[in-house]
């Protein structure tokens, strides 16, 4: 049968309980209803930094594209050029089917050049924006409180758990002589220090990765395919790979360039992850050692109790002190 609660039993309020709670912990506590009361230093910086990523990646796109079409047309002839076989038959080399095997496999370099450096600019975007992954977006979100918990399977401090963290230390060590360390700079390293390693991303995401030109500047198709002039290889000639891959190469440098140093940019946000996390494991090994210090105490107040370590499990450094304290030498 369904159990009724006693009619008008209430808890024992302490008297003068009701409604003592200070006015700025109530105030507080709206805000946190309506989760406004953190906010990610560095969410404007990443932004634009990703903003920068899609538009770089765009452009490596439209040179997929532009490179893509080239090949499709050049693999789609029913043999090679009219032109070529004309400057073949006239007696020139580097017209032959297999050249144009050659040439189309430049362009598929630069096209497979350019298709890598957008998956590689992805790869470092994602680090910064995918949701509930262990990355640098869920590390910076949750040191500065925007995300409250980490995603099931991932072991990764909160804001609350690393103030607790710098409170206890700091008055622990205060307590033991230790001169004063500002923890709070190390376990938040990432919030004090990361708008620079952004900023350092930025600057090289700025520069052009397509600063030697374009590959439909090139005009390739148009080159390689006009007809042949006798007595044109003077000064303007049909192109084959010789014209074609001194320009591919020119223009491949700087994304080559831009593309060496995306490991570096992405190296550099995890290095901010590893360095707060140990010294997050170094304070909370720190901690942990204070507290059972205390534990220990407690169990050797009684001889009863501190038995145990001077005849069972304490070793003789521990057990020095033991005898020192129980013989009043130290306190």
């Amino acid at each position: 049968m369904p159990i009724s609660f006693t009619p008008g039993l209430t808890p024992d309020f302490y008297a003068g309980s009701f409604n003592s709670a200070p006015q700025h912990v109530k105030s507080i506590y709206g805000l946190l209803l309506t989760d406004v009361v953190y906010f990610n230093p560095l969410a404007d910086d990443v932004a634009t930094l990703v903003a920068r990523i899609d538009a770089v990646q765009a452009l490596l796109g439209t040179e997929v594209s532009a490179a893509g079409a080239d090949i499709s047309t050049l693999s789609n002839l029913p043999s090679h050029p009219q032109g070529w076989q004309d400057a073949s038959n006239d007696g020139n080399s580097g017209y032959g089917v297999s050249d144009l095997s050659t040439l189309v496999s430049t362009i598929s370099g630069y096209q497979s050049i350019c298709s890598a450096l957008i998956v590689t600019l992805q790869t470092l975007e994602d680090f910064l924006t995918v949701v509930d992954v262990d990355n640098f977006k869920l590390h910076m979100e949750l040191l500065s409180g925007v995300d409250h918990l980490p995603p099931s399977g991932i072991i990764k401090p909160n804001l609350e758990s690393l103030m607790a963290l710098a409170m206890s230390l700091t008055e622990l060590e205060n307590r033991f002589g230790v001169v004063f360390t500002n923890h709070l700079t190390g376990l938040f390293g990432t919030l004090f220090t990361g708008d620079v390693t952004i900023a350092t991303a930025q600057a090289h995401m700025d520069t052009d990765p397509l600063s030697a030109g374009t590959y439909s500047s090139l005009n390739i198709i148009a080159n390689v395919t006009k007809p042949y002039v006798p007595g044109s290889f003077i000064g303007d000639p049909i192109w084959n790979n010789s014209q074609v891959s001194p320009l591919v190469s020119a223009i491949s440098v700087p994304v080559t360039a831009y593309a060496a140093e995306q490991p570096t940019i992405l190296s550099s946000f995890y290095t901010h992850i590893t360095t707060d996390m140990a010294y997050y494991d170094t304070a909370t090994a720190q901690l942990q050692a204070y507290l059972r210090s205390y534990g220990v105490s407690a169990h050797i107040q009684d001889p009863f109790y501190a038995f145990m370590y001077t005849d069972v499990f304490g070793t003789p450094e521990v057990n020095a002190i033991i005898t020192q304290y129980l013989n009043g030498e130290i306190e």
